[in-house]
């Protein structure tokens, strides 16, 4: 393992320019040691080599921020008063669709009646 890294700092001494992007912080010293374990010398040969590297880092920058506002564009053509009809519609389904469960519970009690009224009464009811 020591012997990658002694080959790393030799091949950093004769490419200087590999030492100035990291101190301009273009890049970090472990970046440039995986890429050199990686991909070999011949990811360093050319300058335009390691610029087709980094760019498409910066078309993703530039997607993310095209998908940021393609959202921001959706979100400013909703409608407000379209979702509270929506919503709204909505909760007119559920409140149908629960009293046909209530309506069924009520009738269930009403044919158990027994008669006496001591007896009729739910458990509820009772306090």
């Amino acid at each position: 393992m020591s012997a990658k890294l002694d080959e790393f700092k030799e091949f950093i001494k004769r490419h200087p320019l590999l030492k100035q992007e990291v101190l301009s912080k273009k890049r970090t010293w472990q970046e440039l040691y995986e890429d050199y374990v990686l991909l070999g010398e011949e990811a360093f040969e050319d300058e335009k080599e390691e610029v087709e590297v980094k760019e498409p880092v910066k078309k993703k920058d530039s997607s993310t921020e095209d998908l940021i506002k393609n959202i921001m564009g959706y979100v400013k053509k909703i409608n407000p008063d379209q979702v509270t009809k929506t919503v709204t519609s909505i909760q007119k389904v559920l409140e149908l669709i629960g009293s046909f469960g209530a309506g069924a519970s009520t009738q269930a009690l009403a044919k158990k009646s027994t008669g006496d009224p001591l007896f009729d009464k739910r458990f509820d009811e009772w306090y």
